[in-house]
């Protein structure tokens, strides 16, 4: 029998793809109270007596993926570190018998890992789960009951949404959106939205998140399922389309950094009404290879497969606000509800020529279901000098509300110079302190709104500023003297909008103003993009900023060195005004890799930029040892981002001195990390 899938699937996938039902006031009720709902209930019990799908197969295709994402200031970075693509055989058969066989199956590594998978990560969900949804062979998710079975009709709520009538030749077909929540969000349920076929009483499209009690390995933030049905046979809704995302994080250390899964299958070529051998469902649900093989089916590499495949980051954020929305605001996050915290890796011990070896230690609580408290204590010492952090957090909708204060040592500038490690290595042993620092005592309410790969961040705050002298001695050499850059006391309001792509570019644009011993006025901004070039990309960098003849010290922007025009001494342009301007030709290169853990065997990608950059700084140096004399410095350079990439080695040389510099850091994608 040849399978058929009608315009009208397509036409329904679309419309559901473009939207979902709105969130505003909702009526819920309990399922047994809905006769619909009662009626999918039903119909899922006893779709299997359906003589026509006693006996079924498939095909589907799945590409699988783990990422990192690292998160930049409310943007994020995400890096592929591993990604397989599969070709599956899907075979059904009544009563809820089901056999997938892996018939091809290749993978690519893009970084060091030790990557494992559950079996069920490597097929389909053939029945949309039966009564109780089970993930990662039952670690991950185990025995959450079903919204459209007996039991979830007593232990959910359910708000009926928008209906949707779509036509296509000689069909008609009534689709509603059903918002589903548990009515206790605090034991293991489902929160998201059922789209049913109103005359077939058939659910169609599933899409949805679990609480946090639905967790059972503790590394588990959330998880995002999205189950699609494609009309068969004029008659018939089966899979069409899947996509599991599965969050992680550490669950003893809070850091900027996740790790995310994705699985996106696609299943057609369906034949009803075959017959099995009988030895068909024998073994394992998932069987098959069991690594690479199959080579010959595939035709374009892997890494082009992943280019047009959605990030994982905007599909959890769409997913998490709705949930949250239909739960008033109850958090989603399914991590320890007590965790370390750290804003990175060198947080935890920092190493500046103010303070010296300063440990920290912080803790973040969430409270209930609705925030988070954050606190953080650190000790320099060299001066003795006590810093720390109290903030409350309140996340609604996906917005996050934050009023806190804090006592910190800060850097003057928009934008890090380098990674917190690299700084605090070179200030131990040398002197070479990377920061020019201000002691910042603040009290601050902010409010930050997600976009679309991006955010705005607004911000109030009563801030004083202090001056802070030198006070480390360097294993070697000795440490320079730090600039006076603190004025007193102000009230100041920041905006930021930001946005960036899986891929690191973007822009963003930040504009403040403060009142009180000095008044100032400040805009920055920061764009990054590319186009393909040949057999590489050129890429174009601007940044730029102006601010007020009063603006403070510790406000100025700055250029020269590493990150900015390699080859001028690092920080030797500053002032009230600045701009810079870089374009590179990134090209692939090919580096052997080096014995890194987990790294053994794999051709890691590496890149080369040959680019040219040029900045000016002009308006007075505010108190810094910079200059602010308005003259142009070009420079040429060389840029390798190695293994992954992990590792930066930048070059170039100043065309106006003839300087030479060269550092070697992180790639700047992993700085939020260090």
């Amino acid at each position: 029998m040849r399978p058929v899938c009608t315009r009208l699937c397509l036409l329904l996938t679309g419309t559901l793809l473009a939207g979902g039902p709105g969130l505003g006031a909702q009526t819920w009720h309990r399922g047994d109270s809905l006769p619909l709902l009662g009626r999918a209930a039903t119909q899922r019990l006893t779709r299997d007596a359906d003589t026509l799908l006693a006996a079924w197969r498939a095909r589907a295709h799945g590409v699988v993926r783990m990422a990192s994402v690292i998160e930049h200031g409310g943007t994020s970075v995400e890096r592929v570190i591993r990604a397989d693509e599969l070709e599956v055989e899907v075979y059904g058969e009544a009563p809820n018998r089901h056999k997938q066989i892996i018939v091809a199956w290749r993978d690519s590594s893009f970084l060091p890992n030790r990557i494992r998978y559950h079996r069920d990560h490597l097929g389909i969900v053939a029945n949309d789960f039966g009564a109780t949804l089970r993930l990662g062979d039952g670690d991950e998710v185990r025995d959450v009951v079903h919204p459209l079975s007996p039991a979830g009709l007593l232990r959910y709520q359910f708000a009926e949404g928008d209906t949707l009538r779509i036509e296509a030749p000689g069909q008609s077909v009534r689709v509603v959106s059903v918002l589903v929540r548990p009515i206790d969000p605090t034991l293991p349920g489902t929160v998201g939205t059922l789209y049913l076929d109103i005359d077939r009483a058939v659910l169609v499209r599933f899409r949805f998140t679990f609480t946090p009690a639905s967790y059972r390995d503790p590394s588990v933030e959330d998880i995002t399922v999205t189950l699609e049905n494609a009309l068969q046979e004029g008659a018939r809704w089966l899979p069409s389309r899947q996509a599991i995302i599965i969050r992680r994080g550490e669950p003893v250390l809070d850091l900027p950094l996740r790790t995310v899964l994705r699985a996106d299958w696609t299943i057609a070529e369906y034949a009803l009404g075959v017959v099995h051998p009988l030895n068909r469902f024998a073994g394992f649900s998932v069987g098959g290879l069991r690594g690479r093989g199959g080579d010959s089916l595939w035709r374009a590499p892997l890494a082009q497969r992943l280019e047009g495949l959605p990030d994982a980051q905007s599909s959890i954020a769409e997913m998490q606000q709705d949930a949250a929305a239909a739960l008033g605001g109850f958090l989603l996050d399914g991590l320890p509800r007590t965790r370390l915290l750290a804003r990175g890796i060198s947080d935890l011990l920092v190493v500046n020529r103010v303070g010296g070896v300063t440990p920290a230690l912080g803790v973040r609580r969430q409270l209930g279901g609705i925030g988070t408290l954050g606190a953080r204590l650190a000790v320099g010492t060299s001066d003795a000098r006590v810093l720390g952090s109290v903030a409350l957090t309140r996340t609604v909708g996906g917005a996050a509300w934050s009023l806190g204060v804090s006592r910190q040592l800060a850097d003057v500038g928009d934008w890090p110079a380098a990674s917190g490690i690299a700084s605090s290595l070179a200030t131990a042993f040398g002197g070479g302190d990377l920061g020019d620092w201000t002691l910042l005592e603040r009290a601050w309410l902010t409010h930050r709104i997600p976009l679309a790969q991006g955010v705005i961040d607004l911000e109030v705050a009563r801030e004083a500023s202090w001056s802070v002298a030198t006070t480390f001695t360097p294993v070697i050499g000795e440490a320079r003297s730090n600039p006076g850059l603190g004025v007193g006391a102000a009230t100041v309001g920041r905006m930021r909008i930001a946005r960036r792509d899986v891929a690191g570019d973007g822009w963003q644009v930040a504009v403040e103003a403060g009142r009180g011993a000095v008044d100032w006025e400040r805009v920055a901004a920061q764009a990054r993009g590319g186009i393909a070039a040949g057999p590489g990309r050129l890429q174009i960098a601007v940044e730029g900023g102006v601010g007020s003849e009063a603006m403070p010290g510790y406000r100025a922007f700055v250029l020269g060195g590493r990150n900015t025009l390699p080859g001028v001494a690092y920080r030797a342009l500053g002032g009230q005004r600045m701009a810079r301007a870089e374009v590179g030709w990134i090209l692939p290169i090919t580096v052997p890799t080096p014995p890194i853990p987990n790294g053994r065997g794999l051709r890691l990608p590496s890149r080369i930029t040959p680019f040219l950059a040029a900045g000016v700084a002009a308006g007075g140096t505010l108190g810094g040892p910079w200059r602010a004399g308005g003259q142009v410095e070009p420079v040429a350079g060389l840029r390798f981002d190695l293994w992954g990439p992990l590792l930066r080695i930048e070059t170039g040389l100043s065309l106006r001195s003839g300087r030479f510099g060269i550092s070697v850091d992180a790639h700047p994608d992993w700085w939020p990390v260090m």
